[in-house]
């Protein structure tokens, strides 16, 4: 039985190592052939899912900043403009794509007026896998009680 060699090189062809089993080379190879594709696929989702996350932050913060304005006296919670370039501001493009907003105004049961402030965005994912659908749509409304 071939020894293997003291130099560090390859056995020869069909040699044995010291425990008997036959030395096997690509092996290596052939196993991170198969392992990179899922490796890649995780590392896409993983980006998808972070840039979903990311836009429903966006929505989350502009719909605060809309109804933040909103609140601050009873001539802002009807100014529906002033309401949407508010929450724009935060907020003016999600990865490329600007959101919708809309407000509401109205009073609660306890006679106190509120603004309502709607943000909706529709989020596209880079990686389309048939369990993943096409857009997600997400929608973010805050309401908040006007100063008197």
């Amino acid at each position: 039985m071939p020894a293997p060699r003291s130099d560090g090189g390859a056995l020869p062809r069909g040699a044995r190592a010291r425990n008997g089993r036959q030395v096997s080379r690509g092996q290596a190879l052939v196993e991170l052939a198969l392992i990179v594709p899922i490796l890649v696929l995780m590392l896409a989702i993983a980006a998808d899912f972070g840039r979903a996350f990311t836009a429903y932050i966006a929505v989350s913060s502009a719909a605060r900043e809309g109804a933040a304005f909103g609140m601050l006296d009873p001539g802002n919670a009807t100014n529906t403009g002033a309401i949407q370039a508010a929450a724009l501001a935060d907020a003016p493009l999600i990865w490329g794509a600007a959101p919708t907003v809309a407000s509401t105004t109205g009073a609660d049961a306890n006679g106190y007026q509120f603004v309502r402030v709607t943000v909706s965005y529709t989020f596209s994912p880079i990686l389309i896998i048939p369990p993943i659908p096409n857009t997600v749509n997400m929608t973010r409304t805050v309401q908040m009680r006007v100063i008197n």
